[in-house]
């Protein structure tokens, strides 16, 4: 059974992409976008060889071998990525992602959907710092986990500190706003650094500005 997160991934893939999905795990999202004809390139890369021979198994199980490309790379580092005009970056952290993109020649790429479990500040902010602006954050919830996913296009874009900070805006993620903000609630009393509590008090009312859009 295909997740709630791939196929939320899935949705924000468009006929045009050519995709590359990076750290592919079990390449079930490439089989999903193929399998259903979303797109015509979908293939993935891993880091580990042993993750990578699971992915291979599940291509052909699906009988998709031909259509599937699957290489075993750090990062892009050994791959031509010249054939792509989207990389999809899911299931890690932001140091891991954004040494990634660092190392990848962004000349093709139009599009970025990105999926990290930290610091979702500091990749917004990085994604603006390398020309890539945020058009949606799509929140989901998949086996009691939260996740936000980022997509961006290439093209400068200014951001505010409550956009940085919170996310773009959008009304279907008030659950998402309203379960930070009580995350945030529950925490903020037992901190003791004072410029630590005042971020935090600053991030709840943008939170609450938020949901009371």
């Amino acid at each position: 059974m295909v997740s709630n997160r791939i196929k939320t991934i899935a949705s924000l893939v468009d006929a045009k992409d050519s995709i590359l999905d990076i750290g592919t795990d079990h390449a079930l999202l490439p089989i999903f976008l193929i399998k259903n004809n979303i797109v015509s390139i979908a293939d993935g890369s891993d880091i580990s060889n042993k993750v990578l021979s699971n992915a291979k198994e599940n291509v052909f199980k699906y009988n998709l071998e031909d259509k599937i490309n699957l290489y075993l790379s750090d990062g892009v580092k050994q791959i031509d990525i010249s054939k792509y005009n989207t990389l999809i970056i899911t299931g890690m952290g932001f140091s891991t992602i954004k040494n990634i993109i660092d190392n990848a020649d962004l000349k093709h790429i139009d599009k970025l959907i990105i999926q990290s479990n930290n610091n979702l500040d500091e990749l917004r902010k990085y994604l603006n710092e390398i020309s890539f602006s945020i058009v949606d954050e799509t929140c989901l919830k998949d086996k009691d986990i939260n996740y936000d996913i980022i997509v961006s296009h290439k093209g400068k874009q200014s951001l505010s500190e409550q956009e940085y900070m919170c996310g773009i805006y959008k009304s279907d993620n008030k659950w998402y706003y309203q379960e930070n903000l009580e995350n945030i609630l529950s925490i903020i009393e037992k901190v003791t650094d004072k410029p630590k509590k005042d971020n935090l008090k600053k991030i709840l009312s943008y939170y609450k500005e938020y949901i009371s859009r």
